[in-house]
């Protein structure tokens, strides 16, 4: 059998086209490569092909198991940790049914619905073209940001919200993603030599270009989160651009301590800044105070940490617990959204409490793995800063909860109530989805697209 024999046997097996060219090439150079052996032993060129051939083994077996290691693969077991994770939504919208004016279930299983079919097309949709568009998706972000504050919007309990038709966006929502991705762009976008030199204190120097943007849209996206969202959702954003920024410096080898110390200069300031303010802010301050021991306030900022107390003081392994902020339909607890985790746990018990923070945990430490086991640098960053965002989000809300958190106004993805929420948490794990799916053949892609490109 000769070379082209054995390659077109062995390409028949592998059903993903885009791979093939990248994968027959390799085996050729291979199989030449041992060819090449035997000819120098004076072996003659036809009986040469033919041994380095057979030495190669049966060309469909090779494959199939080729097949089976470069084809789009679908992380199953992070799928059904998502799945449990939208069941809890619908089950805590069964159980408040009973007690909210609109139809839960119905809509949360419409936006279940949407959320899925978009996700599909973001599934098979090519992650890495996000890079080159990020500067576009971050002006979407600031526009969804800015809407609010000119007529598109209104301010319930002093947060901005936009009001399209019968649905309410909180533009935060939608703008926290979006904000991750364009930043994870900017930094695999940054050019080191894209320079300009200025003159100071007759001194000239030379300063990055792209790495003004990067700070100055990285300062502006906190601003407008800060002050439009609430100063939780900035936080959040802020610890993602700095375990985004730790990560790439560290995969950087030179230059690594004093990059990390530049980077931490001015979030070491800002939080200074920020402490100074609370003591300098008695109602803060004490807010903050009542949210873990609300004793101290119990009738003001300690209210609804004074609930939460008896709900966990009240609390049963399984069943509803027997206290007021359960029992009560109009109680803060059952209406709210973002105290989604301890209604759960006053409602049907500890057991099933525990199991949803079981799930979010085992989710948490399976998009750590998959971050890990990405080869492709612009997907890995995806996944480390949409990861940590609903890790953030969800030991936030939990904690928050159960008195060991801020009181704020942070949701449980996946399971609080909220239609914008609820698709944009399933959007988002669809590009973690789209990310793995690529994880063993995006070399090949690449590949493929460099050589049309050149023809």
């Amino acid at each position: 059998m000769d070379i082209k024999n054995f390659l077109d046997k062995v390409c028949g097996e592998i059903k993903y086209r885009p791979v093939r060219k990248g994968i027959c090439e390799e085996l050729k150079s291979h199989i030449q490569e041992i060819k090449e052996e035997y000819t120098n032993k004076g072996i003659p060129e036809n009986e040469a092909e033919e041994k380095a051939v057979f030495q190669m083994g049966v060309p469909e077996e090779i494959g199939r198991k080729l097949n089976k290691i470069h084809k789009p693969k679908l992380d199953w077991k992070l799928l059904l940790l998502m799945v449990i994770l939208m069941g809890f939504g619908v089950f805590v919208a069964i159980l408040k049914q009973p007690i909210m004016n609109e139809n839960y279930i119905g809509s949360t299983i419409i936006y279940m619905t949407i959320g899925v079919i978009l996700s599909i097309g973001i599934y098979f949709f090519d992650y890495k073209l996000l890079k080159k568009y990020s500067t576009v998706i971050y002006i979407i972000a600031s526009i969804l940001m800015i809407l609010p504050m000119i007529q598109f919007g209104f301010i319930p309990r002093g947060v901005y919200n936009i009001q399209l038709f019968e649905i309410t966006i909180s533009p935060s929502t939608i703008a926290l993603p979006l904000y991750l991705i364009s930043f994870i762009g900017f930094i695999f976008n940054y050019n080191k030599t894209n320079n300009f030199k200025m003159t100071i204190l007759n001194k000239e120097i030379e300063i990055n270009k792209d790495m003004v943007k990067i700070i100055i849209c990285s300062v502006a996206s906190l601003m407008l989160m800060e002050y439009i969202s609430s100063i939780t959702n900035a936080i959040i954003l802020g610890i993602i651009y700095l375990i985004i920024s730790t990560a790439k410096i560290i995969q950087n080898k030179k230059n690594r301590i004093k990059n990390l110390i530049i980077l931490y200069v001015i979030p070491v300031f800002m939080g200074l800044l920020l402490i100074l303010m609370l003591v300098k802010s008695p109602y803060r301050f004490e807010r903050i105070i009542s949210s873990f021991n609300p004793e101290v306030d119990p009738e003001s900022s300690g209210y609804v940490g004074m609930l939460q107390k008896e709900i966990l003081e009240n609390a049963k392994i399984i069943g509803e617990a027997d206290t007021m902020p359960i029992s009560n339909s109009q109680s803060i607890i059952n209406v709210e959204s973002n105290y989604t985790f301890i209604y759960l746990l006053g409602k049907t018990g500890i057991l099933v409490a525990g199991l949803l923070v079981c799930t979010i945990i085992l989710a948490s430490v399976k998009l750590i793995i998959n971050a890990k086991n990405i080869k492709e640098q612009y997907g890995k960053f995806l996944i480390i800063g949409l990861s940590s965002l609903y890790i953030l989000q969800s030991f936030a809300t939990i904690l928050m909860n159960v008195n060991m958190g801020v009181q704020t106004n942070v949701n449980l993805p996946f399971v609080t109530y909220g239609g914008i929420y609820f698709i944009v948490s399933i959007l988002s794990r669809a590009i973690i989805f789209s990310v793995y799916r690529r994880k063993d053949i995006y070399q090949y892609e690449i590949e493929n697209k460099i050589e049309a490109s050149e023809n």
